[in-house]
């Protein structure tokens, strides 16, 4: 299994964090089940112990789903979107035991 972990800062930090994590809890909710391997994806803001303000964690079968994910229309609509609102991305992609 891949663990796909992606960390970001807010864009604005005056950004409405309610708003902000409403909108990415729903955005990665509709993909799991809908992209074939994608297991889980949690996501939410740091609880001020971090580097990074929100992290991303997605389960997935394999590399393959992990590939066919990066090109997922809606996702590839959420990095249009984070582009304008999250920077300093940070990602790391383990393979985890089961």
């Amino acid at each position: 299994m891949i663990r796909h972990m992606i960390f970001w800062n807010l864009a604005e930090e005056n950004a409405d964090r309610v708003e902000t994590e409403r909108f990415l809890k729903e955005t990665f909710a509709a993909m799991v089940g809908a992209v074939p391997g994608l297991r889980a994806a949690h996501i939410g803001f740091d609880q001020w112990l971090g580097t990074h303000g929100v992290g991303l964690s997605c389960d997935l079968d394999s590399m393959e789903a992990l590939a066919a994910y990066q090109d997922y229309p809606p996702h590839v609509a959420f990095k249009r979107w984070a582009k304008v609102h999250l920077k300093d991305r940070c990602c790391v992609d383990l393979e985890v035991a089961e």
